[in-house]
């Protein structure tokens, strides 16, 4: 039966990101899972029709309207960062949608080093209800994708070695080092420094979370919140996948 994840996003290529990384999750670690069979065993639900995408934005109002209102501690312990946007989110997915085998919560940590524990605090609450994970870039999701950036001609290696002077390290072995989120023309801005490197190019883009080996992502994504976010989908994902029965192990 095929499982359901709803996933809470800022924007398009965030969803797009996170889903079509943790695929590649679910293919590495199922050993009989294979692409043909994804699409009848997974549903990634990134929208709430007719009312749109499932963003972070959108849910805010849309709890409002539900009279979804959250307030109070967490086990005696004052809200962080995100942690009520998060409480309200899960509970807006939980009552709007009839099946949730999972929710996954996809954000920027942006400046705010602390976001992290604050979705922690709100996944703790909903833990004996379904399975949350976590997937905070740090500092934008941009990050990711530079981490999986590999030069495939002598062009993308000027472009890469263009960057390392003009930064003084290698971005896509220190991606999290990319801090100025306020400013997409800034020296260390995600944005910039990704759309240099892949010549603005979305599908050279794509080449950087489909193509570097998880080995390699993983190993780069250490200090961006991408090794922990493939690590929660391994441990928290996967495991409801396996319960397939329909072929052979």
């Amino acid at each position: 039966m095929s499982k359901s994840f709803v996933v809470v996003h800022e924007a398009q290529p965030d969803f797009t990101v996170a889903t079509e990384l943790a695929d590649r999750v679910f293919l590495d670690h199922i050993n009989w899972l294979d692409a043909t069979l994804l699409e009848s065993q997974r549903q990634w639900v990134g929208d709430d029709p007719p009312r749109g995408r499932l963003t972070w934005k959108a849910i805010r109002s849309r709890a409002r309207e539900l009279g979804i209102r959250v307030h109070g501690h967490f086990d005696g312990e004052p809200a962080l960062p995100d942690a009520n946007a998060a409480r309200k989110a899960i509970a807006y997915v939980l009552r709007q949608f009839d099946t949730v085998d999972a929710i996954v919560l996809i954000r920027d940590a942006d400046d705010q080093n602390v976001r992290r524990q604050g979705l922690e605090q709100a996944r703790a609450l909903f833990s004996s209800q379904t399975a949350i994970v976590i997937g905070l870039a740090v500092p934008e999701r941009e990050c990711w994708v530079i981490s999986g950036f590999e030069p495939e001609n002598d062009d993308e290696r000027q472009r890469l070695e263009s960057e390392i002077q003009k930064l003084g390290f290698n971005p896509s072995l220190r991606s999290h080092e990319l801090t100025a989120v306020k400013d997409d023309r800034a020296k260390r801005s995600p944005k910039r420094v990704l759309k240099a490197l892949a010549n603005d190019d979305i599908e050279r883009e794509r080449n950087c979370w489909q193509i570097t080996p998880l080995t390699v992502l993983e190993e780069r994504g250490r200090h961006n919140g991408l090794k922990d976010y493939l690590r929660e989908v391994e441990e928290l994902l996967s495991p409801l996948m396996t319960g397939y029965q329909g072929s052979p192990a």
